[in-house]
């Protein structure tokens, strides 16, 4: 039988105490006298009504219904919520508009019981622009409380003071709780808190709520790319949160880019750093015939470039620009590599599958494991670098990675470790892996896929690959953690002793430059590797 793991039935309450007393013991300096105030008066209500205020901030909005409160572990509803409102947390029956009232707790045969002049056969969002914007008064024609939240930036604030991200949330702690994901036990930083003013805090909840606009707009209208510009917040000192920022005017640039509007997009990629900046203002340079611009940023990308990919688009770029010159630009060859031309059934299974079975039919040893393998094999074989004590790295015990692991430094940070680790395994001490792969199974890791990678696979792969070449590997990795952690081959195959990596190219398909890159890294190497482009065989 399977252990099931169970939850104490006020199991979110110790989860949000969590919250609270990380914001009070790290962050007090930067909390508001009414937060503070919140935070004491929070302490001192009873567990019940703990509880419902918890269940509240787990819910979405601010506005509720009595009725729809229904937790076994909270005996009594109401008199919880009276507790709650006679300290503030809540308010009853509060000052709200029948629109507000309608769009937000009413379903609409709800609405049309008490405003019976209006057409049944209207939508409910028309049912609700026919209602009045005044205060709703007939809270007695309810057979429900009417309860406001409020207070309700505070799950915000706290989570955000918590987590230092914008994504996490209080179910992270009931995944946690079941064992679905479980994390490093590495050390918390002492020394260095994550915000150091009030106002970078609030800079990442105002990009959070941004952020939410953005993906829920219609970007194809210039009207919401105009308002998400403007209540674009400033930049803040803090390099994880005008990071965020830059993300997202990147992101709004690329729709205006979108529909045409290209000297606002242009403008905007100005203000960023991050790529794919200069790349979108030099194409659109491109594009509006300004050539000496082009130019410029073409040279800039050649001359400093961000990273690998960066210095590739300016390679192609500068191509683009002989061409307009009328200067002769040859085509950058591309690296040559092993074929396999075969015709398969392709109308049962997806060709990479199909194609396993084909070369296993041949005697090999083969699987699936596209960017899974190495990049597992890396993540245990550094597993102690990254999750090395470096200040700052870990602020929370629920990351499944460093902060700094895409930082330039990195490496550097960590770079015995990592030269420990690499020497071991180039001196042919590769069951350090292994027995990695064994006591952190199941434990979260930016590399390792544990769903994908099994000891089998990993095992062959240490005994084919040699030492040397899968340090070597690494180092090609450890150049952009980010940028080669995808684009590598499809297959891999174990023959006599022999492995070969199988990229596998349905009809019409071709290799993206993620997979160009690996190749020439491949080629560089002497690493055995194929394209294997595969024909549908007809059907008889």
């Amino acid at each position: 039988m399977e252990n099931t793991v169970e939850l104490a039935p006020d199991y979110y309450l110790d989860n949000f105490v969590k919250l609270t007393q990380h914001a009070t013991l790290w962050y007090s300096d930067l909390l508001s006298p009414d937060e503070h105030q919140w935070l004491s008066a929070f302490e001192n209500l009873n567990k019940p009504a703990q509880c419902l205020l918890v269940r509240l901030y787990s819910r979405k909005g601010c506005w509720f219904r009595s009725d729809k409160l229904n937790y076994h572990e909270i005996v009594d509803i109401q008199s919880a919520l009276d507790e709650l409102a006679v300290h503030g947390f809540v308010s009853l029956s509060p000052d709200l508009t029948v629109q507000e009232l309608a769009v937000n707790l009413l379903t609409k045969p709800e609405i049309l019981t008490l405003y019976s002049q209006h057409p049944k056969s209207l939508k409910k969002e028309a049912l609700v622009a026919c209602l009045s914007e005044e205060s709703f008064e007939q809270f007695e024609a309810l057979n429900f409380m009417v309860i406001k939240l409020n207070s309700a930036h505070m799950i915000d604030v706290l989570l955000t003071l918590f987590f230092a991200n914008t994504h996490q949330d209080l179910s992270q702690f009931v995944l946690d709780d079941l064992g679905l994901h479980q994390f490093e036990q590495y050390q918390l930083s002492k020394a260095r808190r994550f915000f150091e003013s009030r106002e970078q805090i609030d800079r990442l909840i105002e990009l959070s709520q941004l952020s939410n606009l953005y993906w829920q707009c219609d970007r194809k209208q210039k009207a919401n790319l105009d308002i998400l510009i403007k209540t674009m917040p400033d930049r803040v000192e803090h390099d994880y949160v005008d990071r965020k920022r830059e993300h997202m005017i990147n992101d709004i640039a690329r729709d205006y880019e979108r529909l045409n509007e290209l000297e606002t997009a242009i403008s905007l990629f100005k203000t960023t750093t991050l790529s794919p900046s200069r790349e979108r203002r030099a194409r659109m340079y491109d594009k509006l015939e300004q050539n000496d611009l082009f130019s410029d940023i073409v040279i800039e990308m050649l001359t400093h470039p961000i990273d690998v990919s960066e210095l590739e688009v300016a390679q192609k770029l500068e191509q683009r620009i002989k061409r307009k010159q009328g200067l002769k630009a040859p085509r950058t060859t591309k690296p040559k590599c092993s074929e396999y031309h075969i015709e398969l059934d392709l109308s049962q299974q997806r060709v990479e599958l199909v194609t396993k079975a084909h070369f296993e039919s041949l005697g090999w040893t083969v699987f699936y494991s596209e960017n899974t393998l190495l990049n597992s094999l890396l993540g245990l074989a550094l597993w102690d670098a990254i999750f090395a004590p470096i200040e700052g790295a870990f602020i929370n015990a629920y990351q499944h990675r460093p902060l700094d692991l895409y930082h330039a430094d990195f490496a550097d940070k960590r770079k015995q470790l990592i030269g420990n680790a690499l020497e071991q395994i180039r001196q042919g001490d590769t069951q350090a892996l292994l027995d990695t792969y064994r006591d952190k199974v199941g434990i979260s890791n930016p590399f390792v896929s544990w769903t994908y990678v099994n000891e089998e696979l990993l095992t062959l792969a240490l005994k084919h690959i040699p030492n040397k070449l899968l340090v070597e590997l690494f180092n090609v990795q450890l150049n952009d953690l980010k940028l080669y952690r995808n684009g590598m081959p499809d297959l891999i195959a174990f023959k006599d002793g022999k492995f070969e990596w199988i990229e596998v190219k349905g009809p019409g398909d071709k290799l993206q430059d993620n997979q160009w890159r690996w190749i020439k890294e491949f080629n560089r190497l002497n690493i055995p590797f194929s394209v294997c482009y595969v024909k549908a065989k007809d059907s008889e």
